[in-house]
């Protein structure tokens, strides 16, 4: 998997793992390990979908990635 920040390159398990975005779907944060990139990441996949900044994914409330997963 390749960091859409920094371009650093590791198997997923390289990447921190933070939290589950949604109970329903793949999709989890996951920390890249060189520059510390919070990135929304489709774990059956591992493709990171997005970067996620300061103040997008505050605990407790939407992480605001809610259209990443596909509807099935």
């Amino acid at each position: 998997m390749q960091c859409m920040e920094c371009g650093f390159e590791a198997p997923i398990s390289g990447y921190r793992y933070l939290y589950n975005a949604r109970i329903d779907a793949s999709v989890a944060m996951r920390q890249c390990p060189a520059c510390q990139a919070w990135l929304a990441v489709d774990q059956l996949n591992e493709k990171p979908l997005q970067a996620v900044g300061p103040g997008q994914a505050p605990w407790g409330k939407s992480a605001g990635i809610e259209n990443l997963a596909e509807d099935r």
